[in-house]
């Protein structure tokens, strides 16, 4: 492997816990070239101030900077069409804010909201598999702060826009037509990074095979984190692969590839958590080792410009004669995965699949302004949050207060729990950004020493900029501090940094928390019975498919996998609140585990009912749909006074589901795992109905 693959890959399985955690960390996702093009876009700007002696251009570097930030990669027209919409408005908002500042404080609060509103909705909050290019309507958004807190007259508000736009227009040029890096570089790493973790799943199989002593605590870890972080890695490339122009369906190929080898490898490690038995060390053992080695030649060859088939189809065959030769679940789950990966490395052979109308098509489509209510109700909580910023910093004439205007803005999020987060994200890269600060400051005493700095941290901030929002704040602030500096010197820079950023957090958790706050109960239970749909809808979809239907049931394994990914997420993120629904969150937690088991058991049986004849199973697929709705309403029905949910209860709680075979005994246990949950539900409410 390359030098960058071998690190990226030993990071990446380092950054495996995050994974589904309320802290995401994609080390796949560094943009090294992005950050160095984004650092000479900021230089040129900068030494064109010091050697025109125009101050106004040094905004354009701020311009410059923020172009990079918000470029959203992928081919050159999407790329134009995003930064050009970027451009103008921003030069727009940043103009009509400092301009509108300069009658006083009341015009330029009233511009601050109106503008601030109206980028909101521009804004998307569609679950993401981790972190995204920057929204171009957020950027627009702090430049109207900037704006705000820059009062111009009509004159001088036009030299400040055109100092920006020459920024955002050289910045563009530099990106799109100067410094061309290859747009399929992410999705490349992307595709290294999932098959790098089914290679780590494989091994951690591996491991806990041969540990007599692996307790069942190991075997959920490997049930549960290592499925989650595969999936979630799996999600992340189809957002990526998505985001390019040509190459979606060669690329897709590999994903679905990747995602047969995955759904082998649940099944393994569920049947091998439910077994007293190990594999067996002269067929099975050696065989899933080869397996293993075809998995990390596939992450070595899908981070090349072209792939070589070659590795893969000569170890291929050779591993399907032998599975071929063998009986068992392991021999015949084995034999898949090396089916999907030799069938790979021939569309490699292959030309270049051509895309569809339809897709371009659908991309189209998603361009319509439709604004959600969540976005509307977002954008005017957002808005009220900075107005009052503002106001606060005007009145009692806070130094700066622009950074705490931006820390409201930015650190507000759709949901309490996420605002938390990103308040503790930002709070650990602030003080650690602000510590290296400390140190620069007190070192430079030039603008060309500042320069010679500033170019750098931008390179870091970009290059982080998609793997972690901690990190990036850490280079950010140095660099936002040196900026300013650089723009207005003066004392105190590291102190007003940081007395804003407190401001600017407890504003936006103040908005969070009172100003049409989302219900965060119910996204939990949404997300528990989506997954709960989910994942009995894959059981009986396997149940009724025809002996070979991997195709057909690859949506319904991706769904499944998906809303129980969602639903871990957000019991996470739960956990923030505090400790008091502790109990409660560990009765979901028992329901996770058992859906997790379902998904594990149905992969199972998918992979016999391939080898071995079996009956057509319509009528117990029946049964489970029933039972689908039984247990919905049992754990919706948790008001004491609710009939619908009494007679749910009464229900499951009557019920004795068979467990002759792995997907009856993991219903089984679904069924028992809610049956505590509604028990223990019942009763918590049943409490809180006699105190009252």
């Amino acid at each position: 492997m390359q030098l960058t693959t071998r690190v990226l890959t030993a990071f990446n399985r380092q950054a495996r816990w995050s994974e589904g955690h309320i802290f995401a960390f994609t080390p796949e996702q560094i943009g090294i070239v992005e950050g160095i093009r984004a650092s000479v876009a900021v230089a040129i700007m900068l030494i064109a101030d010091l050697q025109l002696h125009i101050p106004d251009l040094a905004f354009g570097a701020v311009a410059a900077f923020w172009t990079c930030l918000c470029d959203p990669g992928g081919p050159n027209r999407s790329r134009l069409k995003v930064l050009a919409t970027y451009a103008i408005g921003a030069t727009f908002t940043l103009s009509v804010a400092a301009y509108c500042a300069h009658w006083g404080i009341l015009a330029g609060g009233v511009a601050l909201f109106v503008l601030v509103l109206l980028c909101g909705l521009t804004r998307s909050y569609r679950p993401t598999f981790g972190p995204m290019p920057t929204p171009t309507g957020l950027i627009a958004a702090i430049a109207v702060v900037i704006g705000v807190t820059t009062p111009r007259s009509a004159v001088g508000a036009l030299e400040l826009g055109g100092g920006f736009l020459l920024g955002c227009v050289w910045a563009m040029v530099l990106c799109v037509f100067i410094w061309r890096t290859d747009h399929r570089a992410p999705a490349r790493r992307a595709l290294q990074a999932i098959f790098a973790r089914l290679e780590d799943m494989a091994l951690s199989l591996q491991r806990l095979d041969v540990d007599a002593h692996a307790d069942a605590g190991q075997w959920s870890e490997l049930n549960g984190d290592h499925r989650r972080a595969v999936r979630l890695s799996i999600e992340r490339g189809r957002e990526v692969v998505a985001r390019l122009g040509g190459g979606r369906a060669r690329l897709g190929q590999s994903i679905d590839a990747a995602g047969r080898a995955y759904a082998v490898l649940m099944a393994l490690s569920h049947y091998r958590a439910g077994s007293p038995h190990p594999f067996d060390a002269s067929i099975e053992r050696p065989l899933l080792e080869r397996l293993r080695r075809l998995l990390r030649e596939a992450a070595h060859q899908s981070d090349q410009l072209v792939p070589n088939p070659e590795p893969l189809l000569g170890e291929g065959a050779s591993l399907l004669d032998e599975a071929g030769k063998q009986q068992g679940l392991v021999a015949h789950a084995i034999a898949v995965a090396t089916h999907a990966l030799v069938a790979l490395a021939r569309h490699w052979q292959e030309p270049e699949p051509e895309e569809h109308a339809s897709e371009a098509a659908a991309a189209a489509g998603q361009s319509s302004f439709n604004v959600p209510a969540i976005v509307w109700r977002q954008a005017l909580r957002v808005a009220i949050a900075v107005t009052v910023s503002y106001a606060l910093g005007a009145r009692f004439d806070v130094s700066f207060s622009y950074w705490g205007t931006i820390a409201a803005l930015v650190i507000m999020q759709p949901l309490g729990a996420n605002t938390w987060l990103r308040v503790v994200e930002r709070a650990v890269g602030t003080i650690i950004g602000g510590v290296l600060t400390a140190i620069l400051i007190a070192r430079l005493s030039s603008p060309m020493e500042m320069l010679l700095f500033i170019a750098p941290l931008s390179a870091a901030v970009i290059a982080l900029r998609l793997v972690n929002y901690g990190l990036f704040m850490i280079f950010l602030t140095p660099m936002f501090v040196l900026v300013s500096d650089f723009i207005h010197p003066a004392s105190s820079l590291i102190s007003s940094r940081a007395i804003n950023e407190i401001i600017g957090a407890c504003i936006g958790l103040a908005g969070s928390l009172l100003l049409w706050p989302e219900k965060e109960g119910d996204v939990l239970s949404d997300t528990v019975l989506a997954a709960l749909s989910a994942n009995m809808a894959f059981a009986s979809g396997m149940l009724r498919a025809e002996t070979d239907a991997s195709a057909r049931l690859d949506p319904l394994r991706r769904d499944a996998g998906l809303t129980s990914t969602r639903a871990e997420i957000a019991r996470q993120r739960m956990l923030l609140q505090g400790r008091s629904q502790a109990a409660h969150l560990d009765r979901v937690l028992a329901i996770l585990v058992a859906l997790r088991a379902i998904c594990g058991a149905t992969n199972v049986l998918a992979i016999t009912r391939q080898f071995e004849p079996v009956e057509y199973c319509g009528a117990r697929a029946d049964r489970y749909d029933a039972l689908t709705e039984l247990l919905r309403g049992a754990f919706r029905g948790v008001n004491p006074g609710s009939d619908k949910g009494s007679n749910a209860r009464a229900a499951i709680g009557s019920l004795d589901v068979d467990g002759q075979d792995y997907l009856g005994q993991a219903v089984h246990n679904l069924v028992l795992a809610i049956q505590d949950y509604a028990a223990d539900a019942h009763g918590m409410s049943e409490s809180a109905h006699k105190d009252t």
